[in-house]
């Protein structure tokens, strides 16, 4: 709407620019000069152009009644009189020009289509010079004072049908006048010698028409001007020099006929010009804006997960205290009494276990917080929910009951992971903060549905028939009445506490289930609790998950590799601690190993004779040289070398910033020695890395 508003503004509303101004006054100033210098040989015989005449009234008659459906155009957005006005004179214009041309002998057909002689010709050039100063002259007095008002958006179509007929009949009289009158009109050429347009006094009078209404136009619009009266005082002008020239020439094929023709071109073409120059800076616009808005957008979905995740510190605070509390006083007590086997197990069992759960929240708040664009995926939301599960809970705090209600023969939905992850989470956290103080319980459900054809819609957002995954979040806390209801989903909406919500948390659901193709439903009573459902469409057919390359997708099952006779590895690892932990890992798996701290040390083994089956390296790395720069090295340096990177960033990161190709096997930090054998299991069977080249 902004668009439309912005092009029925310009160049009839717009203020003209400075840069207007100046292009306007350099095409005057440049039609002046060459008007007074050809002015002493305006009568001087021109060249012979074969088909001027006819490339030269087709191209009038094409730039005016272009003009003129632009100017009616703009008409039905603005309802400006004065534009209709205009576009009327314009019409007509057009319309005289191409009877003009069909009275010329030769041009269109064997003879004269229009009138039977030069008098026809002459005089249908006089109404045609008669037509742009008086719509000029309709304009200007129309926009006198401030303005007429706008014609009722009820009368703009008559209106303007009014207007065309109105102009097509005046053409139409014109012609009539220019051969049936022509014994009751003065006499104005003899052959091609039309001295007499000038002694006559018609010429003249066009031109203190002309003049008039260049005039008045100039004056009415001073101190308010617009592109569009810009640029209509700049057609009058060159109008006012094509006479000049005309009527100096005095005679058909002479200097100034010629550039006169070519004046009266120009200034057909102003108006149009300025108005395809306005389509194209607005498009300029709003291409502008679009990409302003999207990354407005991106910023506000955002804003709206970091805010959840804000909500969530206090719960990811004390569930991480409770962990390192595990892994912290394990290792403590096993100091104190490293001799007690049974009990150092347990207590490295337990510690373990404590590092895992935070190496899985860490990637799942990773996952969730990243900046990223829309990826759709086919999914189980299920699964989803299942390992969402955790976080949600962090969330919601000890005192709540969460139940997960998950219908096990639920559809695929086609739903970008974080965007799902966040909407859930924000539905979550508003059904916390409605619970009272004491606690209460959140259900999260899910369930297939399918609507219809004609089913009376039960949803706020109608939805087409078909079938569709709902994802529900229901709680037991106060509700919401319906004034309240009504706008849950507006951004900056809450009636929470000034400091303790943004508001934004229910419209990225709504936002998230629009773009999903599907909609939201809120069903809530005062004191009765409120139920949150997604309705998402169906997927067609669900991708099959891929293996996760952290703990998640590491099952027990997994067979632990061991090295072959003699296999090699190249570790590098800046961070001292764990290249040591590295090193003794590949150990344990019989793998021999050559540990290096960088990319550059990690290049001079490469560089000498040593046997090298395997790189390790870690993706990000001092020195100027990352794991992946430096694995497309060590593929010159040693061809069929296999590579297998590890890193402490997610993947998508890993990918956006340190250009981390899909195809390469990468292990997330912590990772368990089977999962390390695992992925040097992976890394041996694929192929070695490209060289570059």
């Amino acid at each position: 709407m902004d668009s439309v508003a912005s092009f029925s503004a310009a160049p009839a509303n717009a203020p003209a620019a400075r840069v207007q101004r100046l292009a306007a006054g350099w095409l005057c100033l440049i039609a002046v000069a060459a008007t007074v210098l050809l002015m002493p040989f305006a009568g001087n015989a021109g060249p012979v152009i074969p088909g001027f005449v006819l490339i030269n009234q087709t191209s009038l008659v094409a730039a005016y009644a272009l003009s003129a459906w632009v100017l009616f155009s703009q008409f039905r957005r603005s309802r400006s009189l004065p534009l209709l006005l205009f576009a009327a004179g314009t019409l007509y214009t057009a319309a005289i020009v191409l009877l003009q041309l069909l009275s010329f002998p030769g041009v269109v057909a064997g003879g004269r289509l229009v009138g039977s002689g030069p008098e026809t010709t002459t005089w249908l050039w006089t109404f045609w010079h008669l037509g742009p100063p008086a719509c000029t002259l309709a304009y200007a007095l129309a926009m006198r004072g401030e303005g007429p008002r706008p014609v009722p958006a009820k009368a703009k179509g008559w209106a303007a049908g009014l207007a065309a007929l109105a102009a097509l009949a005046a053409a139409g009289l014109s012609a009539l006048v220019a051969t049936a009158g022509l014994p009751w009109l003065p006499h104005q050429v003899t052959g091609d010698d039309y001295t007499a347009l000038t002694t006559s006094g018609v010429g003249p009078a066009v031109q203190l028409l002309t003049i008039g209404a260049l005039i008045l136009v100039w004056r009415v619009t001073k101190g308010r001007r617009t592109v569009f009266d810009l640029w209509v005082a700049a057609s009058m002008l060159l109008l006012v020099l094509d006479n000049f020239l005309t009527m100096a020439g005095g005679a058909r094929a002479s200097v100034g006929w010629y550039v006169g023709r070519i004046e009266a071109l120009v200034s057909a073409f102003v108006i149009l010009g300025a108005y395809l120059h306005e389509v194209d800076a607005l498009r300029a616009r709003a291409e502008a804006a679009a990409e302003e808005a999207a990354r407005a957008g991106a910023a506000m979905r955002q804003a709206q997960k970091m805010e959840a995740v804000g909500r969530l510190t206090g719960g990811i605070a004390h569930d991480f205290n409770n962990l390192l509390m595990v892994v912290t006083s394990g290792f403590d007590m096993i100091r104190r009494r490293p001799e007690d086997r049974a009990r150092v197990l347990k207590l490295a069992d337990a510690g373990l276990e404590a590092a895992q759960r935070g190496a899985r929240l860490t990637r799942q708040l990773l996952t969730f917080a990243r900046r990223q664009n829309l990826r759709p995926e086919t999914m189980n939301l299920n699964a989803s929910l299942m390992d969402f599960e955790p976080l949600a809970q962090r969330a919601l705090g000890e005192a709540t009951e969460l139940r997960m209600e998950l219908d096990p023969a639920l559809h695929p939905a086609r739903v970008d992971p974080g965007e799902f992850e966040a909407a859930v989470l924000n539905l979550v956290v508003n059904a916390r903060d409605a619970l009272p103080a004491g606690g209460g319980r959140v259900t999260v459900a899910t369930r297939s549905r399918s609507r219809a054809p004609g089913t009376a819609p039960a949803l706020t957002e109608p939805l087409p028939a078909g079938d569709y995954v709902v994802v529900s979040v229901a709680d037991t806390g106060r509700g919401m009445d319906e004034a309240t209801r009504l706008q849950a989903f507006e951004p900056f909406f809450t009636t929470k506490e000034f400091g303790k919500g943004s508001g934004l948390g229910l419209s990225q659901v709504y936002g998230f289930a629009r773009a999903a193709g599907g909609a939201v439903e809120i069903a809530s009573t005062p004191g009765q609790g409120t139920l949150v459902e997604i309705w998402l469409p169906r997927a067609e057919h669900a991708q099959q998950p891929a293996v996760p390359a952290g703990p998640a997708g590491t099952g027990a099952a997994s067979s632990l590799r061991r090295a072959e006779e003699g296999e090699v590895v190249l570790a590098v690892e800046d961070e001292p601690a764990v290249l040591e932990a590295v090193v003794e890992n590949l150990r344990d798996l019989g793998y021999r190993v050559i540990p290096a701290r960088d990319a550059a040390e990690a290049l001079e083994h490469l560089r000498g004779s040593a046997r090298v089956d395997i790189l390790f390296s870690d993706v990000v790395m001092p020195g100027g040289m990352n794991g992946v720069q430096l694995a497309v090295e060590a593929g010159r340096l040693r061809a069929g070398l296999h590579v297998l990177l590890t890193s402490g960033y997610t993947d998508e990161a890993l990918s956006g910033q340190h250009g981390v190709p899909t195809d390469v096997p990468i292990l997330t930090k912590p990772y368990r020695r089977e999962e390390l054998a695992d992925r040097l299991r992976v890394a041996r069977q694929a192929d070695a890395r490209p060289t570059g080249d």
